[in-house]
């Protein structure tokens, strides 16, 4: 009886892998960002539709993500595993070296794709580009980093093209996982 009534105070166990996001808004969100260098990070960056006109998915925003990416991911020697740049959040599998090179990677890569953005549609700062802070999940295990890629994997798909279904994260049967990574956007004629 006393176990239970334990087990019911402990609401931090859920989120102690998680940080960011809209957990910022609760009182669960505001500690240090766990971090590790051993495993896997997904980092999503969330923007504001209202600020970048057509998404990240407009070519201009989309080449822009991308060498930001390329730039901080070999200045920080963070490995970018996998990404996907949708029209309003970017999703990233990476994996770093060092905690601090972790943490400049978070505040830079966010800023200067913000910082360029800005100044070329010249809007001054007036409005704030990411929703949110950049969200982190440490990925323990491998069947999680399995889920993560397959997301992630998903989310690109959908992005080029494929269909969205409302079961589409029910779990993956070998064959549905096949096809998720052979996917390729047709060519319209």
């Amino acid at each position: 009886m006393r176990q239970q009534l334990f087990t019911s105070l402990n609401t931090k166990m859920k989120h102690r892998y998680c940080y960011g996001g809209s957990l910022r808004n609760s009182a669960k969100g505001r500690a240090a960002r766990p971090l590790s260098t051993k495993d896997p990070i997904h980092l999503v960056l969330k923007i504001n539709k209202t600020t970048v006109k057509g998404g990240l998915r407009n070519p201009y925003a989309f080449r822009l993500m991308n060498i930001v990416l390329k730039r901080y991911a070999l200045k920080f020697f963070v490995k970018v595993e996998q990404f996907s740049i949708q029209n309003d959040h970017v999703h990233l599998l990476i994996r770093g070296t060092r905690r601090s090179k972790l943490q400049s990677f978070f505040r830079v890569v966010p800023g200067q794709f913000a910082q360029n953005l800005t100044d070329t549609l010249k809007t001054k700062g007036k409005e704030r580009i990411w929703k949110y802070r950049p969200f982190t999940r440490v990925v323990k295990g491998f069947k999680a980093y399995q889920i993560v890629r397959d997301y992630i994997q998903l989310n690109e798909c959908e992005a080029n093209g494929r269909p969205y279904s409302k079961t589409r994260l029910r779990g993956l049967t070998q064959k549905q996982r096949q096809e998720l990574w052979e996917f390729r956007m047709r060519p319209t004629t």
